[in-house]
């Protein structure tokens, strides 16, 4: 690829997808997507640590846990066709000779990143400008740049470099042979060392194994997959027991980290159960997070006990449907996505490619409630979540779920509740999952 077409061609690039390089051409930055004061120079010690590495494509992550990458081109890929294939030309004095052009001794670098796997917070944000150490005039224009950076999977970023290589060589390159530079992250052998050192003292001191828990986890997940609530309320009634590793810097990080890991058990075994999937990650994620923002070991281990029976009571929702025809399925997961809305039978009926006179039939068979019933439950469900979670008025809540007014919402609540909406409001708090079952 001619380098003028090259430097059009990731111009172009940019503009797509966002994702910030930077090219090198013989030593001299020549360009740069997007133009950020200082930089470029900021990151340069990546550049020659990559540099060294003497492959066509490389990569690191850096002490902020950002990916950069390097593809390294020469002369010979901005050549053309004759000159690849050493054709000659005539001199002035008659001399058979190779023309080499300037671009064939070029040394060209197309530098990728920063590139991010997750989104950044504002703290992670300041400590990655500390790092970088950009005068203070520079910081805010690097704020912005980065708070927009691009995230995504490594998977998806070592494709990135290797497409861009196959646009500008011709050449395909597969994802594995791309090399990580160990420079600033040389973790594969601080790991075998730790296990090996780890694996030595135990043995040394005739200790007991620490990670016996297994058996424990295994009859949680199963309790889980079964939808099993009574069982889990007696489960939970504890904490785990059993000895587990070393896998936090502080008892509070340790905490946290034997929490996500239950987390990621929990979820699976709640898809294996039959909950829908994207609810089951988004639950997921929302108690990861949760549990990041606790302050304390209490916090977190509270979080923990409410956790496991969350997902089985979800699970035991889900196995409610088991046996229902698609359409009422379909039906059902209607309902719940526009509860907010003014939800007719006709319309649902619709969306199920039913008639309505017959949808009302079949719901009802299938069920044991009619929809309208079904609809109001749904929506009280709702209120629930609405009164415990957040402080939203009466008013707010009635308006948002289609209520023809503040005191029929009441009405309606406080006969399928047995108590006002106030009353649940401060009442003791409880998981969504307790209220939906107590809403049924």
């Amino acid at each position: 690829m001619d380098y003028e077409i090259m430097i059009t061609f990731l111009n172009r690039l940019y503009m797509v997808n966002d994702i910030p390089l930077c090219v090198f051409r013989n030593g001299e930055l020549t360009l740069q997507l997007p133009v950020i004061t200082y930089f470029a120079t900021r990151i340069q010690k990546y550049i020659d640590v990559l540099k060294q590495q003497q492959t066509r494509i490389t990569y690191l992550m850096t002490e902020y846990d950002a990916f950069y990458g390097l593809i390294r081109l020469d002369g010979d890929d901005f050549r053309t066709s004759d000159q690849k294939e050493g054709k000659v030309t005539k001199t002035a004095s008659g001399d058979s000779r190779l023309i080499v052009s300037d671009d064939m001794r070029d040394e060209v670098y197309i530098f990728v990143g920063p590139f991010f796997t997750t989104s950044i917070t504002n703290e992670e944000l300041d400590q990655i400008l500390k790092m970088i150490q950009l005068p203070d005039y520079a910081v805010p224009d690097a704020r912005a740049f980065l708070q927009y950076v691009p995230t995504g999977s490594l998977s998806k970023f070592l494709c990135y470099l290797t497409s861009i290589y196959t646009a500008v060589t011709h050449q395909l390159i597969d994802v594995e042979e791309v090399i990580y530079n160990e420079a600033f992250h040389n973790s594969k052998i601080e790991i075998e060392k730790t296990i090996a050192n780890s694996l030595y003292k135990d043995k040394e001191k005739n200790s007991p194994t620490r990670h016996s828990t297994f058996l424990h986890e295994l009859y949680r997940v199963e309790l889980i997959i079964n939808g099993d609530v009574v069982g889990m309320k007696k489960n939970t009634q504890s904490m785990l027991p059993g000895n587990r590793g070393q896998i936090g810097s502080n008892a509070l990080r340790q905490a946290k980290n034997i929490f996500i890991s239950g987390c990621t058990l929990y979820t699976r075994a709640a898809i294996f159960g039959g909950m829908d999937i994207e609810e089951a990650y988004t639950l997921s994620d929302t108690y990861i997070n949760t549990s990041e923002a606790c302050t304390t070991v209490s916090e977190v281990e509270r979080l923990h006990l409410q956790m496991p029976l969350d997902f089985a009571m979800r699970v035991e929702q889900a196995s409610k449907l088991n046996g229902k025809s698609a359409p009422i399925v379909d039906a059902i997961h209607y309902i719940e996505e526009n509860i907010n809305q003014p939800i007719q039978a006709s319309d649902i009926a619709e969306h199920v490619n039913l008639s309505t006179s017959y949808f009302l039939k079949k719901f009802k068979s299938e069920l044991g409630v009619g929809v309208s019933e079904y609809i109001t439950k749904a929506k009280i469900r709702e209120a629930c979540m609405l009164l415990k979670y957040t402080d939203k008025s009466l008013t707010e809540i009635s308006n948002y779920l289609y209520f023809s007014s503040q005191s029929y919402f009441q009405n309606v609540f406080k006969k399928q509740m047995n108590i006002t909406p106030n009353q649940y409001r401060n009442s003791k708090p409880l998981p969504v999952a307790f209220q939906r079952s107590k809403a049924n």
